[in-house]
């Protein structure tokens, strides 16, 4: 490159109205996609069939329910020794 050339910021389109979705044409390097993120047609179907079963594998403290019952129940019922085994 020119030194011109690295002054000059090359624009990349975010949209491409003439870019392909088709998924037989997706590419993840140079391909020539509309800039739309669709998660509905998926090239490898087991892949999102896999996903959706780790992702219900998955949990976090906030989704699950009676876990301030748990922590009442550590320091109220549980003896120190007991207490201790859970840290």
């Amino acid at each position: 490159m020119t030194p011109q050339e690295y002054d000059t910021m090359l624009r990349n389109l975010i949209f491409d109205p003439d870019g392909d979705d088709d998924l037989s044409h997706r590419k993840i390097i140079k391909g020539h996609t509309t800039g739309l993120f669709n998660l509905n047609a998926v090239k490898y179907q087991w892949a999102k069939s896999m996903y959706q079963v780790m992702i219900g594998n998955f949990w976090v403290p906030e989704k699950v329910s009676g876990l301030k019952d748990d922590a009442r129940d550590f320091s109220t019922t549980l003896t120190p020794d007991e207490q201790r085994a859970y840290k």
